[in-house]
């Protein structure tokens, strides 16, 4: 049997999120296989890797963040 390597991101996000603890895990196991060129994107964000910017300080709340995300596409 043959796995399929190629899918869309929301396609890839459902199937970890089934599989994951939190949402944390989800954005690694994500991150880690498309990054790593275990997936392949499809669709808008074919060819896509993800760039994660380290974590903010416990100190910093989310109303102190511009509009930027904490994990982007590239």
């Amino acid at each position: 049997m043959r796995l399929r390597r190629q899918c869309t991101l929301l396609d890839l996000v459902q199937v970890v999120n089934e599989f994951a603890r939190n949402e944390d895990e989800v954005v690694a196991t994500v991150t880690y296989l498309i990054n790593s060129g275990r997936v392949r994107l499809c669709g808008t964000f074919a060819g896509a890797t993800i760039a994660v910017r380290p974590p903010l300080p416990s100190s910093v709340t989310w109303g102190d963040v511009s509009s930027s995300a904490e994990a982007t596409l590239l």
